[in-house]
């Protein structure tokens, strides 16, 4: 019995090492199959098809020829490339009779070959815009590519279900238009914030091409609420030079742009002194007259929510009591506001394009806007009261004929809080810390380079191509709003340089004096 159980146990033992591989056995390596072993190989799964039959597929083959951009807009190198494989495929197709799957296989191949294609790039970031029905007021179709400079790495920016239309008022007409552009997403070009809906601003007027580049960085620098991001570009339009522009966010809301909440009665406000649009207009008694930007529509509740809030407002101005208007204005923004617009004298600021917006019950001045007419760039012989004082020529202003002098803000809601030593004290306050700022718009400083001599050694040679590989004069007025005199260009960015240097020491001169009686 006990020889039995022995026997027994030791099959026991056995069992494990007849059923499986014993521990001793070396692991087959790894990627390998045993020999002893047979495996079948798997079989290749046809791709699933991309197109519903063979005449589809045909179809959105023969839509790869179709580029987004003319062939001078593509580098040579990768467009040798792309035909290279085109002629290839093209020629197979021929063959491919009715194979679907032939005929997908070369639609890949050209895929890739055309994903490949690489825009041409320049010293200045590039848009190029295809527009077939011409551009008007209205949006119309087109597709937009956006390119980076050579010594950036953003990445292009390709929309074939884009829109494009004319934007400005006086600029509008000009032949060297201003447009707006509204993507079919939004999207981020050259690094500035995800929007929709851009503007690119001509320049035409200033013959510099820098001031609205001045004032938005300036504006951004003081930290005005909002304040539009900015960069040079060159525009190609239908396989046309149009030349150097500013491609800016446009002033409205959102993610990104001015964040109000509209169904909480916040709004945003646009001067305009005798247009109607649609929109609706109101005047406060103190201001300007304004229409809201935003919402697009002011219902009846709205529109008593703003009379009320300006009534107030209007009343707490009055009492010169910065403890009173500042329940109803952010004074911070009206502070850095004033500055900005005595330094950069815009002729339009009391009529038309200067924004406000009211948000969580107070009003903020800004954000910034169009100042291709500022700066000194201003006609002394246009016919209107306004021109000669800003020029101070035919015995209005100083009577200097020097437009960088001059007191520009003193007006409507403004002139209610210089009346308030507290709003002097603070804008001296403020103007005395921002001074280096200033001063670094056309001077070296503890800043570094000043921000001219920074824009003409960056977008220079761009600027230059604006007037030599196109028909726009160096040379010549194109508006009669603007400074009489025209210089080459190199001129005008000096003449631009000593105007700022000029009206920087006048305001610094008046703040002080405008605070030394108090």
């Amino acid at each position: 019995m006990k020889r039995i159980l022995a026997t027994l146990l030791a099959l026991a033992l056995l069992l494990p090492s007849c059923s499986g591989r014993s521990e001793e056995e070396p692991e087959a390596p790894s990627g390998t199959v045993p020999e002893t072993e047979e495996t079948e190989q798997p079989e290749t799964e046809p791709p699933e098809p991309l197109f519903e039959d063979y005449y589809s597929a045909r179809r959105a083959l023969l839509r790869l020829e179709d580029l987004d951009l003319p062939l001078k807009y593509y580098t040579s190198e990768s467009f040798e490339r792309y035909r290279e494989v085109r002629d290839e495929v093209m020629g197979q197709l021929n063959r491919a009779e009715e194979d679907q799957g032939r005929v997908e296989e070369l639609y890949r191949q050209l895929k890739e070959a055309r994903d490949g294609l690489e825009y041409a790039r320049g010293d200045t970031p590039r848009i190029y815009i295809i527009n077939n029905g011409g551009v008007g007021w209205g949006y119309s179709p087109c597709s937009v590519v956006a390119v980076s400079a050579e010594s950036e790495k953003y990445k292009a920016v390709t929309d074939q279900n884009a829109e494009i239309s004319l934007r400005g008022n006086s600029t509008s007409g000009a032949e060297k238009a201003p447009y707006n552009i509204r993507f079919s997403e939004r999207v981020s070009l050259f690094g500035m914030d995800r929007g929709r809906k851009w503007s690119l601003l001509a320049n035409l007027y200033d013959k510099t091409l820098m001031r609205n580049y001045i004032a938005y960085h300036l504006a951004g620098q003081m930290g005005l609420p909002y304040t539009s991001q900015c960069r040079f570009v060159e525009v190609f339009l239908n396989g046309e030079y149009r030349g150097s522009y500013n491609l800016i966010e446009p002033i409205t809301d959102g993610r990104g742009r001015v964040e109000i909440d509209t169904e909480n009665y916040d709004f945003i406000f646009e001067v305009d002194m005798n247009r109607n649009d649609g929109s609706y207009y109101f005047k406060p008694r103190h201001g300007q007259r304004m229409k809201v930007s935003r919402p697009a529509e002011v219902d009846a509740e709205g529109r008593a929510v703003l009379k009320d809030f300006f009534d107030l407002m209007d009343k707490a101005l009055m009492t010169h009591d910065m403890e009173e208007y500042s329940q109803y204005i952010d004074v911070d923004s009206f502070v850095d506001f004033y500055i900005h617009s005595e330094i950069t004298k815009s002729i339009d600021v009391y009529d038309f394009s200067t924004r406000y917006f009211m948000k969580g019950g107070k009003l903020y001045a800004g954000p910034v806007w169009d100042y291709d007419l500022s700066m000194g760039n201003v006609s002394e012989t246009c016919w209107e009261d306004k021109y000669f004082t800003y020029c101070n020529v035919r015995g209005f202003g100083t009577k200097s004929g020097d437009s960088a002098e001059g007191v520009w803000m003193d007006n409507y809601w403004f002139h209610e809080l210089l009346k308030d030593p507290a709003f002097r004290a603070r804008v001296l306050e403020r103007f005395e810390e921002l001074y280096p700022l200033i001063e670094n718009l056309w001077t070296d400083n503890e800043l570094g380079p000043c921000l001219i001599d920074w824009i003409l050694s960056r977008y220079g040679k761009s600027f230059r191509r604006n007037y030599d590989q196109t028909g726009w004069q160096e040379l010549g007025r194109y508006s009669g709003l603007a400074k009489d005199e025209t210089l080459p260009f190199g001129e005008e960015v000096e003449w631009l340089r000593s105007w700022l240097e000029r009206r920087t020491a006048w305001v610094a001169f008046y703040l002080l004096d405008l605070t030394a009686e108090d």
